[in-house]
């Protein structure tokens, strides 16, 4: 049974009970595949916000695999699984979370008995509930999770130190600090490019100065 709450060892685990999709399938059937796999984690109340590891185990009859010539290539059944965790309706924010993927098969004994096992794993805390969540674009399309459900003054704070932050480290680029060097001043919560996030609210700083201050 699907945990829709965050694990307290930053892991998750579910399984699908069908078979995988190919990258090089029509793109109406990768859709399918899409809205079945997050019907299953649609009741989730957080998404990963940090870096993961994804671990996909295919369970397929050997014969399947090895005698089918509409067999898929084990590569080619990741791309589509982790579209279909990414986004608000997923797991995670966007795929570029993922630093690392395993994907293996394993003989199934029962050969109509097809179907995919997933875990993903991350830090404990690196995540964020869905509920009011909304992302901040700050300069050179970077954004940040924020939520409209935090107090008003925490708001203001985190906004304004955020902003410094991401400033002090472009400055810091513009004098000849490494990228890694400047990157020591930036939030713990690493940052999403605006264009990765299309299916979510995207606020501009300053729309949100305004809002957080006129109330």
């Amino acid at each position: 049974m699907f945990n829709n709450e965050p694990s307290e060892f930053g892991e998750v685990s579910f399984k699908i009970n069908r078979k995988p999709i190919s990258s090089q399938s029509k793109s109406y059937r990768k859709e399918e595949f899409k809205e079945y796999v997050r019907e299953i984690i649609k009741s989730s109340t957080y998404l990963f916000s940090g870096d993961v590891q994804v671990d996909i185990i295919w369970h397929i009859h050997e014969e399947n695999r090895y005698e089918e010539s509409s067999a898929i290539d084990t590569d080619n059944i990741i791309k589509p699984l982790l579209d279909a965790i990414s986004g608000p309706k997923g797991l995670l924010i966007d795929d570029t979370q993922v630093q690392s993927v395993s994907c293996h098969w394993l003989d199934n004994y029962e050969k109509d008995n097809e179907y995919l096992e997933v875990t993903i794993k991350s830090l404990p805390d690196d995540f964020i509930l869905k509920k009011d969540l909304l992302f901040i674009e700050y300069s050179n399309h970077l954004c940040l999770p924020f939520k409209r459900n935090w107090e008003k003054e925490f708001q203001k704070t985190i906004v304004y130190h955020w902003e410094t932050m991401i400033n002090m480290r472009d400055e810091l680029i513009e004098k000849g600090i490494s990228y890694y060097e400047a990157k020591s001043v930036m939030p713990i919560q690493r940052v999403f490019h605006k264009s990765k996030l299309t299916d979510f609210e995207v606020v501009s700083l300053d729309e949100i100065k305004i809002r957080i201050e006129e109330t």
